[in-house]
């Protein structure tokens, strides 16, 4: 907030922060004016966030379930991600990892479902 805190008065430090210190009511989730003194944060870009709004905001989403992804390794394709138990055949379910696909009505589909249920002759 820019105020002094006074000597006596209670502050916040965050060590992932550096040296700052925060009024109580300050050290804050900068969507939600969520007091985060008790809770877990996460920083991003200078400012900090509860972890629901961090995640909502910073995480991607599966395309398959909609959910949100944490895992530090996730699919990336159609510039969609998934989840990797997620990125399976739409006919199948056989997971498609490093094979190749095609997309149907957006979801992906292996090349042999393709073939015999969906490719002319």
């Amino acid at each position: 907030c820019g105020r002094r805190l006074n000597k006596g008065d209670p502050g916040v430090s965050a060590s992932r922060l550096g040296d700052q210190f925060w009024h109580p009511s300050c050290f804050s989730c900068h969507f939600c004016q969520q007091q985060l003194v008790d809770l877990i944060y996460f920083q991003q870009d200078g400012r900090i966030y509860c972890g629901r709004h961090h995640a909502e905001l910073f995480r991607p989403r599966c395309a398959s379930c909609d959910q949100l992804i944490f895992m530090e390794e996730c699919i990336e394709a159609e510039g969609r991600r998934w989840h990797l138990e997620h990125f399976c055949c739409l006919e199948c379910d056989e997971p498609l990892r490093g094979q190749r696909y095609v997309m149907r009505s957006g979801r992906p589909c292996c090349q042999g479902c393709f073939e015999s249920l969906f490719a002319e002759p």
